[in-house]
């Protein structure tokens, strides 16, 4: 028996490994956080990977020797890396650094004959006997590594390798990927916000209150395709107790639209003197939009 009376993978019926594949990924399909999906991935797996401790690290937007431990099975407290980068030790050099820089996938059976004493990682490799660093590749390179020990040495097959890299990147991916939606939903979801507020100043500068005026009944009903749109209109007073209406329609749709509405409202809202005959207003717009805007 292996340390701490768990079955070497070899000795696990492959039915028993099969099931527990089928039901991790099973549990994978239903997660929807990327932090509760690694969890699930980790409980799931150890029961085919037999390990005493696991540490993944990142080198993500790092340049040697420097790299960050995001996750330890010694680690009490959940830490999640997306959203707490700033809680995640920082090391520099050492043999950690070396394996996630090298770039490529490594066992020690003899961790005790290259781990120095003074390792930056030391706390957390120190007493044991045997390594498996597994890259997960991102763009081509080991942006990411999770690292197997085991208190015996020459504890990790050698033959086992393909497979479990194969296996960690493919997990891998799927994590990130789902980590990007959530930056995607994220990100839409501040953009819509933001697109709230667009509109909001965008139907401040419609008029509030329609004017009365005699022999004529008005309404207005505005709805933009989007959350903000081109769509204007505007009542100005006139000499002689006429009124002025009017009515525009900025190509396209969406915040540009808006955008050019408001500058369109501020212009028409700056010509000096009545706003007619027409003409002269239209005249006055024309002139400022083609030589600003």
């Amino acid at each position: 028996m292996t340390p701490m009376n768990r079955p070497a993978i070899e000795t696990v019926p492959w039915q028993q490994r099969l099931e527990i594949v089928v039901d991790t990924m099973r549990d994978m399909s239903r997660q929807t956080d990327p932090q509760a999906m690694v969890r699930a991935y980790v409980e799931k797996i150890r029961q085919i990977v037999p390990v005493d401790r696991g540490i993944s690290l990142s080198r993500r937007e790092l340049a040697w020797p420097k790299y960050r431990i995001t996750r330890s099975t010694t680690w009490k407290e959940d830490i999640n890396p997306w959203k707490e980068k700033h809680r995640l030790p920082l090391l520099s050099g050492g043999l950690l650094a070396e394996l996630i820089y090298g770039d490529e996938p490594r066992i020690i059976d003899d961790l005790t004959a290259v781990l120095e004493d003074d390792d930056p990682a030391a706390e957390y490799l120190s007493g044991f006997g045997s390594l498996m660093a597994i890259p997960n590749y991102d763009v081509g390179e080991a942006i990411n590594m999770t690292v197997f020990l085991r208190e015996d040495r020459a504890a990790f097959e050698h033959d086992q390798l393909p497979d479990i890299v194969w296996r960690s990147n493919l997990f891998g991916r799927a994590t990130n990927n789902l980590a990007l939606k959530d930056e995607l939903e994220r990100a839409y979801r501040q953009l819509d916000r933001e697109l709230q507020i667009v509109a909001e100043i965008q139907r401040s500068l419609l008029p509030q209150t329609l004017p009365e005026i005699p022999s004529l009944d008005l309404a207005a009903f505005y709805q933009p395709s989007r959350r903000a749109g081109g769509d204007y209109y505007d009542f100005f007073a006139l000499p002689g107790d006429k009124w002025g209406i009017f009515i525009a329609d900025v190509s396209g749709h969406g915040t540009p639209a808006a955008v050019l509405m408001a500058i369109t409202h501020s212009i028409a809202h700056s010509h000096p003197g009545p706003p007619s005959p027409p003409g002269e207003l239209l005249a006055y717009l024309n002139h400022h939009l083609v030589t600003r805007y």
